[in-house]
């Protein structure tokens, strides 16, 4: 079963109000200017799984559904993602995400850049509907998170002296910290009481950092077809991922110039790159960092255990697995 198709069953009770999302997202990021409107339109033409609206209305639905209040904090959760993922790709020099050619491939830089900056400004009335001080407080703290995790990343790209510590920082800042921003916000609308709030918050970093570290893994073990970009992509941009770090962690067999040398390098070979992939594939590395992932996934699940059994936290629960069989 594909992932969509996956996500689909889970979300079952929820797929019209999702569908009530997905129109409201594409009328609210219309643009008066019809350039804005074709890269806006290109940008969400690239299949998502909507996992970040899907957990802010679930969070919601945990305590008491205000779908009023929900709707324009998941859009606006998503159109921030979609934004960093634009900025993203002018970074990173992406000409392809998911198969599709990326905005800034399409468009050139400098209308990326504005798309980008024109969505984030887009999300400031989507906060103001909410109407909760915690919400923007929430919400201007999680974009600054991201934008530090970008940083992060940025500063120790092509290094090899990134430990498990720093990387797992990064992850936390530049993914986790939206997730759990998903998961906290509808929390927070939801009615729920502080220390619940907080612990859907923790649930959203844990499930956020296995997820990121399944996509590492993924960028090791998975083809083209499987994760719409080359194996070993993450090594072209001079990322250093768990697995990598796992890898080098106990090898003295001349492996550690070989990647020095790729990752000094702004275009790697790929007989190159595909050597490193196949080395790291062939050491334990892949599979301490699949353990990494599922301790915080079981973490995930330690903390839903705290509320009452129900239908939404089976279903929080069952996203937790789903993440976690993304790695088969």
């Amino acid at each position: 079963m594909s992932d969509t198709a996956t996500l689909s069953r889970l979300f079952a009770t929820i797929e019209p109000d999702l569908e009530i999302v997905d129109r409201e997202f594409q009328r609210r990021a219309t643009s008066g200017l019809e350039i804005l409107n074709a890269a806006a339109a290109h940008a969400m033409s690239s299949p998502g799984k909507r996992l970040r609206t899907a957990l802010t209305l679930i969070s919601g639905k945990l305590f008491t559904y205000r779908f009023d209040k929900l709707l324009p904090l998941s859009i606006a959760f998503e159109m921030t993602h979609l934004a960093t993922l634009v900025h993203d790709d002018i970074i990173d020099q992406a000409t392809t995400r998911r198969g599709i050619p990326t905005v800034n491939a399409r468009y050139g830089e400098p209308v990326s850049i504005l798309l980008g900056d024109y969505l984030f400004a887009r999300t400031a009335g989507l906060i103001a509907d909410v109407q909760d001080f915690r919400i923007d407080r929430l919400f201007s703290e999680t974009v600054a998170t991201v934008c530090e995790g970008t940083i992060i990343e940025l500063l120790s790209a092509r290094r090899m002296d990134t430990s498990e510590e720093r990387y797992l920082e990064r992850v936390n800042r530049k993914t986790a910290c939206l997730i759990a921003a998903c998961c906290k916000g509808g929390a927070t609308v939801g009615g729920a009481s502080d220390e619940q709030i907080e612990l859907m918050n923790d649930y959203g970093v844990s499930l956020g950092i296995a997820f990121q570290i399944i996509d590492d893994v993924l960028d090791y073990t998975g083809s083209d077809q499987s994760i719409g970009k080359p194996a070993g992509n993450d090594l072209r941009q001079g990322v250093v991922t768990l697995p990598l770090i796992y890898a080098l962690r106990n090898e003295h067999n001349g492996r550690i110039e070989q990647v020095q040398r790729l990752l000094a390098s702004e275009a790697p070979g790929e007989d190159d790159v595909a050597a490193v992939v196949r080395w790291v594939n062939a050491t334990p590395a892949i599979q301490e960092s699949l353990e990494v992932a599922r301790e915080y996934a079981m973490r995930a699940k330690s903390l839903l255990a705290r509320f009452p059994s129900s239908s939404d936290r089976a279903t929080l629960e069952e996203v937790v697995d789903f993440v976690l069989a993304r790695s088969h």
